[in-house]
């Protein structure tokens, strides 16, 4: 049980943690503080939080459990705002989808209390934003991905993992390198070609009408571009190294793809089909292996 969640950020993710932990009765008191006084007000009518707080620096006095749910670029000024109310005992972690440039951060800002963050990403979301979107089952049945560095503090780690797996979540360890590695493939990259595929068709003179004639499996493919702009734009730009390497080799498969087609190569293109069809039909979300 802890005495005070710090919660820095009111939104869906920020919201949905602090609804998650009052219902499992992890908490007593959530102090809030956003960036709009609105957005705090709101999350507090709501009941997600207890108590406003003016700045990040009042949402961390007192609290022994933190949490940063602000866009990536966002991290470093939090931390520098926050340092000198954090205790030795206290647990940060934050909700970011990239970790290399949050742990470099955390490095620069949070200086002796480095070892109480521990890195933290939660793969769930939804395309909407904002604490009216709050659900306390938002991360029920998801996997966490935690980033602990050499630094990271045994103890603050052990409650990082408790925390998580008490809110029903499937816990798994790797290195911020590894983790945004990975997921430049599986999610930053999927992302950028649903942007671009979208645009690349409202572009057109009949975008507009091509785009009336869309069906499910369009839908399905497009969901993500609906994606909080902000926020992604921070992600591409943070993981702008590993994902630039991911979109070359995708740009490679699907130019080779590409060539297939154009020489009507209907063979060897129905081999790679099917190579495509049988990985996604035996991929199944499970739980992922400890990446060193």
């Amino acid at each position: 049980m802890f005495e005070q969640l710090g919660l820095i950020g009111c939104g869906l993710m920020g919201g949905s943690f602090a609804l998650a932990l009052k219902r499992a009765g992890l908490v007593k008191r959530v102090v809030g503080y956003s960036k709009s006084p609105s957005t705090t007000e709101r999350a507090r009518l709501m009941g997600v939080i207890d108590v406003e707080a003016p700045s990040a620096l009042l949402a961390v006095s007192g609290a022994d459990i933190v949490l940063l749910a602000v866009p990536v670029s966002a991290t470093e000024a939090i931390f520098k705002g926050i340092r000198h109310l954090v205790g030795p005992t206290t647990l940060i972690m934050d909700v970011g989808s990239t970790k290399r440039d949050v742990v470099d951060a955390a490095r620069r800002a949070l200086r002796d209390h480095l070892g109480c963050f521990v890195p933290a990403h939660p793969i769930t979301g939804r395309e909407v934003s904002g604490v009216e979107h709050a659900d306390a089952d938002l991360y029920f049945g998801k996997q966490v991905i935690l980033t602990p560095i050499e630094r990271t503090f045994t103890v603050q780690l052990e409650k990082a993992v408790n925390v998580w797996t008490a809110l029903g979540c499937n816990v798994v360890k790797m290195s911020p390198q590894s983790h945004d590695a990975a997921y430049a493939a599986v999610s930053h990259l999927p992302h950028l070609i649903a942007f671009a595929l979208i645009n690349s068709i409202s572009g057109q003179a009949q975008g507009k009408d091509y785009l009336s004639l869309a069906g499910p499996g369009f839908r399905d493919f497009t969901r993500i571009a609906a994606s909080d702009p902000k926020m992604w734009r921070d992600i591409l730009v943070a993981n702008k190294e590993e994902l630039l390497e991911q979109s070359r080799i995708f740009q490679t498969t699907l130019k080779d793809l590409e060539k297939l087609i154009a020489a009507a190569d209907g063979d060897a293109l129905e081999k790679r089909i099917d190579q495509a069809s049988h990985t996604r039909a035996n991929w199944r979300i499970s739980s992922a292996k400890s990446l060193k």
